[in-house]
């Protein structure tokens, strides 16, 4: 995104983020994960998707498709344990949810035009997934 848009001044924060950590694979982040990060534990809930505030920052609206596109939306997380976290401390991976998306199969989910329906089960009843977005997933349910 950077080389798309070079005018725009790339610190941390610049796309809402509260905690950027490298190193980690959307592929492999499955929702409902649970992370140690310094004394915190986090639950990976869904990934962060744009809206038009996004395209206002970048200056145009196309920046949501572009967004979309890459396919690698970051992610959110709840505090399952609130600590301190500080620069440099390390991610582990405290629990691996089962059967779950991961946060890229999630994302393409979201977008896609013909849903995948077992990825549809999947997120309908993981409990890590807010309630309003299982909800408006099981609206895609073929009988």
């Amino acid at each position: 995104m950077e080389n798309l848009y070079p005018n725009l001044e790339w610190t941390f924060g610049i796309l809402g983020e509260n905690l950027t950590v490298s190193g980690l694979d959307e592929t492999q982040i499955h929702v409902g994960d649970i992370y140690k990060i310094g004394e915190a534990l986090v639950q990976v809930t869904q990934p962060r998707e744009p809206c038009y505030k996004f395209g206002v920052k970048f200056g145009t609206q196309a920046v949501l498709k572009q967004f979309i596109e890459h396919g690698f939306p970051r992610t959110y997380v709840k505090v399952q344990r609130e600590g301190f976290v500080k620069l440099g401390d390390e991610v582990n991976l405290v629990q691996r949810a089962n059967d779950s998306l991961t946060i890229f199969q999630f994302f393409k989910l979201l977008y896609a035009k013909d849903k995948n329906q077992k990825h549809l089960m999947l997120a309908i009843k993981n409990d890590a997934i807010p309630q309003s977005k299982r909800e408006k997933f099981s609206t895609f349910i073929k009988q």
